[in-house]
């Protein structure tokens, strides 16, 4: 039995698919694909995958990954994503599919591009909203309410804002690095909502997760 990863984008219409509608896809293309992968035991036995990340509802992605266990030793993965993809809707695209290197616990920050613009066509132009964006990231502390385990909870996101770069272009584009895992999850849009309540506009955000890290800047793999 072999622990394997696939990886895997998720874009256009499919970012709105939720968590748990993504499992039941990916469950489904597992089984129509012939993928002979361990199920659990017992009565009601199933297939197993577990997801390292879950993306929120909204987010296209670049960079997903779902784990399960091959019960032929000799699989050869290199012809998993052509065997998933064909059973797979537009929008989800498996793009490398391995053994799998680091545990989820690993997972220490997320990338993301992100583009944003008024909900109102011509309410504020980008270099207005560029220029508040700058200021506001200037800012000494950037209070928000974060839901906990315990409530919400007051949360100061500047010492979470891990990297933060503008894009050119006419749109108001940023590539941003935020903690990410089991111990500490930072959502995009605490900071963009933050952002938009400071400003009173109300904001679109086109976001995209571009990679996962482990501690020390490695990709997840």
């Amino acid at each position: 039995m072999k622990n394997v990863r696939v990886f895997y984008r998720k874009f256009g219409s499919c970012k709105y698919i939720s968590h748990l509608d993504t499992n039941r896809v990916m469950l489904r293309a597992i089984g129509k694909s012939g993928l002979n992968i361990w199920r659990t035991e017992g009565f009601n036995q199933h297939a197993y995958i577990t997801f390292a990340l879950p993306l929120s509802l909204g987010f296209a992605s670049e960079c997903e990954s779902m784990d399960f266990r091959v019960l032929d030793d000799n699989e050869d993965l290199s012809a998993i994503p052509e065997r998933m993809n064909a059973c797979l809707p537009d929008g989800i695209r498996v793009f490398r599919c391995a053994e799998s290197v680091h545990k989820p616990a690993d997972i220490d920050a997320a990338k993301y591009a992100v583009t944003i613009e008024p909900m109102n066509e011509g309410e504020i132009s980008s270099e207005e909203l560029s220029e508040k964006l700058k200021a506001f990231l200037a800012l000494p502390e950037i209070i928000v309410q974060k839901k906990t385990k315990k409530g919400m909870k007051d949360v100061d996101l500047k010492p979470y804002l891990l990297a933060f770069e503008m894009r050119d272009g006419e749109k108001v584009s940023f590539d941003l690095t935020l903690p990410a895992g089991s111990a500490l999850n930072i959502n995009p849009n605490l900071l963009l909502n933050a952002f938009a309540d400071s400003i009173g506009v109300e904001l679109y955000a086109d976001i995209t997760r571009t990679a996962i890290t482990v501690k020390g800047g490695e990709d997840f793999a």
